[in-house]
């Protein structure tokens, strides 16, 4: 009787959910870093501080566990005083696989980058409320 109580709660359970309007990933991301040079499709060193003459800036991570057409967006920022974005990229995973090493760039301005504080913001999708940060300073 218990066994059968146990299947036909789990299958309401199932029919619940399937019926619910939300998604569930369990896509995640790890290993960002931040580099003046690439190693393949990762940052071979983490660097936390830069010079305002460095030409590129990149940041790479490893995306793991995400579905086909996993969206992810990094958004550089300027975080001394009032947080200025820089930039948005947005990349998709499209049926690349489920593990993917990503990157993103900015390219130096032609004045030279302002000295201060810097992130980079990595988002999974569009509902992702705790991205991945990833802080760095120009000096």
């Amino acid at each position: 009787m218990k066994k059968i109580s146990i299947l036909i709660s789990t299958i309401a359970m199932m029919v619940f959910c399937s019926s619910c309007e939300f998604e569930f990933s369990t896509a995640n991301v790890s290993d960002v870093k931040v580099c003046t040079d690439m190693n393949g499709n990762l940052c071979g060193n983490d660097n936390s501080t830069l010079s305002p003459s460095t030409q590129n800036i990149y940041v790479s991570c490893k995306l793991k566990n995400a579905p086909a057409d996993t969206k992810v967006k990094f958004t550089w920022k300027y975080v001394e005083g009032e947080p200025l974005i820089i930039d948005e990229v947005v990349l998709n995973s499209e049926d690349k696989g489920t593990n993917l090493d990503l990157h993103s760039s900015l390219s130096r301005p032609y004045n030279g980058w302002p000295k201060g504080k810097y992130a980079v913001e990595i988002r999974i999708g569009d509902e992702d409320d705790t991205p991945e940060v990833k802080n760095f300073q120009i000096r």
